[in-house]
């Protein structure tokens, strides 16, 4: 159970005890006139009067304050967090208690874990375990005094939060071309023109134009200087549909593949010069995404821009629910990814009959390559509840944190081999079933393979 902010002091289990054999010392001593007996008991309430003192001393003071240096993290990452004690409490330079920082994070960050309360700063990373925005949740500050007789816990809450991305990955050439996003010549491999190369529109001269670039023969046909203009280069658009329809109880592994899977597309298309637009089971777009315009060439300016249109699709995509009602994909108005549309990609959880009444075409256009992925849990992970236990969080969290990851990343290596991805037809979809322990280059390639065999 999370505490309630506020300040609570109680005496231990130990103390109890303590002050009721000093009780029973006592009255022992008077009714036997025992010396020893009223010795012991004397000490035993030295003993808590001391204990006293110290824990009443160790909380003057005893504020702290915490601040998260990275608010967001990929799914399987850590993310940096500072906790550091106000002032300079009477606790960090006299020996008075002993104590601890109690965390009460939710599963996603690692669960509830105790930090060893430093003498100032207590930097110490968190374990981002599922997408979305999650709550840190309040921390307590848990003192006792040497004898443990007495303990304090004092709870401050600060409404931080820590979001988790998807998992931003590099698409190989052979999955790029599966998915038809460098095939046939796409936008990424053709001629962009740059800055100061001619084109074949003319507008009238203005005072600074390069005189190299004035277009004489629509000059003399229109009786004034005209300026040779850049042509855009054409785009092409492409869509890509998240199916959120809630159909029971679905794994939030999969969810986080899913959206993850979307993510790399979408960061792989605007690299090939792609329009995208990532839009969900209703018609409603999440996100979208133009062209790099930080490539072809060295601009910094345009990687800057780029990088923050990432890091908004990023953060877009990290909301995503599947909560869609199934009568919701009905209602499909107006369909984003209609009209220029020439590559459609969906990613769906498979129940047994993937993208199910959903009607991809609505959302495909006139695109003549579409892709469905549909994914379903490598393997039953076990739904136990975290132990009320608090874990130990050290200063880098990372031994833990590492093994399990190793471990989670052999399980994934064995259901890759009992289960590998399998191609199929979906109408006009080319649709690919595979589990979260699949890569997307395994789950496209796969596909590849199989039409090219």
């Amino acid at each position: 159970m999370t505490p309630r902010p506020g300040t609570v002091l109680r005496p231990t289990a130990r103390g109890v005890v303590v002050a009721v054999l000093a009780v029973l010392c006592w009255v022992l001593s008077d009714l036997t006139r025992l010396l020893p007996a009223r010795y012991l008991a004397a000490a035993l309430l030295l003993a808590l009067l001391v204990g006293g003192i110290g824990i009443v001393l160790g909380s003057i003071g005893l504020r702290a304050r915490r601040q998260v240096i990275d608010d967001a993290a990929p799914v399987g990452a850590v993310a940096r967090v500072q906790l550091e004690l106000v002032g300079n409490p009477p606790l960090t330079v006299l020996p008075l208690a002993r104590g601890a920082v109690r965390e009460h994070l939710p599963g996603a960050l690692g669960g509830q874990g105790d930090l060893p309360l430093g003498r100032r700063r207590m930097p110490h990373v968190l374990p981002v375990r599922h997408r979305g925005t999650h709550e840190l949740g309040p921390y307590s500050l848990l003192v006792r005094d040497l004898f443990g007789l007495f303990h304090l816990r004092r709870t401050s809450e600060d409404a931080l939060r820590i979001t988790g991305l998807p998992v931003l990955t590099e698409m190989a050439p052979a999955a790029e071309r599966a998915a038809g996003i460098t095939r046939d010549g796409a936008l990424g491999a053709m001629a962009v023109s740059g800055v100061g190369e001619i084109g074949p529109i003319a507008r009238p001269y203005a005072a600074g134009d390069d005189i190299r670039r004035i277009h004489w023969r629509a000059s003399a046909r229109t009786g004034q200087l005209m300026t040779r203009e850049d042509e855009p280069a054409a785009g092409l658009s492409a869509v890509i549909v998240l199916d959120t329809t809630r159909r029971g109880e679905t794994d939030p592994a999969v969810e986080d593949r899913l959206v993850s899977h979307a993510a790399t597309v979408l960061d792989s298309l605007g690299i090939n010069g792609w329009d995208v637009r990532i839009v969900d089971a209703s018609g409603d777009e999440i996100t979208r995404s133009g062209r790099r315009r930080g490539i072809p060439g060295p601009s910094l300016l345009g990687s800057e821009a780029d990088a923050v249109e990432q890091r908004a699709s990023l953060m877009a995509l990290a909301g995503v629910v599947f909560d869609d009602d199934e009568a919701a994909r009905v209602r499909v108005g107006i369909d984003h990814a209609a009209g220029q549309t020439a590559l459609a990609i969906a990613f769906g959880v498979d129940h047994g009959d993937p993208f199910e009444g959903l009607q991809l075409d609505r959302f495909a256009g006139r695109a003549t390559h579409r892709t469905a992925i549909a994914l379903r849990p490598a393997y039953e992970e076990a739904d136990g509840e975290h132990p009320r236990r608090a874990r130990r969080i050290g200063p880098a969290d990372g031994d833990d944190f590492g093994r399990a990851h190793e471990e989670h990343a052999a399980q994934l290596a064995a259901a890759r081999e009992d289960a590998p991805p399998v191609r199929s037809r979906l109408g006009g979809w080319t649709l690919v079933r595979g589990t979260t322990a699949d890569s997307l280059d395994d789950l496209l390639t796969a596909a590849d393979a199989e039409e090219t065999a």
